[in-house]
């Protein structure tokens, strides 16, 4: 009788344990599972608002917003997008040119970025755009507090990473700026 009793409490103690690890997983799939939503000026903002936060580079064209810009000695890096956005419509890219001549494009057309792109705004106000050519990984950092940079991280077992200074803050953790990350769906607490 000892003997039985001993076995369904280790019946139950395994049953208890079972049910709590699966209440515990439901739980935590529930919270990882929710949207996360910007505040009301982020998703209610509009480019007449926030218009003059923007800068026009020359690598961006005169109906593109020029979401960030790099420009060193020899090249000029910018973030160009369309004015308005959807995870379906709109678009963003990356260009790079040398003496005024468009050198490289990502992505080669004009497409929505979901998939390709990936936006993170830290509560320390930094931001950053991230995104992956020929297994390159491309990092346009912008500190809230400090200058920006591109870090590129090479393939492979190296890693090597090659940073490119740039000037003072850019617009990446601009309300406007944020509300297009959101609404293309690369936000990455989306």
């Amino acid at each position: 009788m000892k003997a039985n009793r001993e076995k369904f409490s280790n019946a139950m103690k395994t049953m208890h344990s079972a049910f709590l690890f699966v209440l515990l997983g439901l739980t935590f799939s529930t919270v990882l599972a929710q949207t996360h939503t910007p505040v009301s000026s982020i998703t209610q903002g509009s480019l007449d608002q926030y218009r003059d936060q923007y800068h026009q580079s020359p690598v961006c064209t005169r109906d593109e917003l020029t979401l960030w810009s790099c420009e060193t000695s020899k090249r000029v890096f910018s973030l160009c997008s369309s004015q308005s956005a959807t995870r379906t419509t709109g678009y963003l890219q990356y260009r790079a040119s040398t003496a005024g001549k468009v050198t490289f494009t990502y992505p080669a057309t004009k497409v929505p970025p979901l998939g390709l792109f990936k936006y993170e705004s830290y509560p320390n106000g930094n931001a950053s755009i991230e995104f992956t050519n020929k297994s390159y990984q491309y990092s346009l950092m912008d500190p809230l507090r400090d200058k920006s940079s591109i870090v590129v991280t090479a393939p492979g077992a190296s890693g090597k990473e090659t940073e490119i200074a740039c000037g003072p803050n850019q617009t990446l953790q601009g309300n406007y700026t944020m509300r297009l990350m959101h609404d293309f769906g690369i936000w990455t607490d989306d």
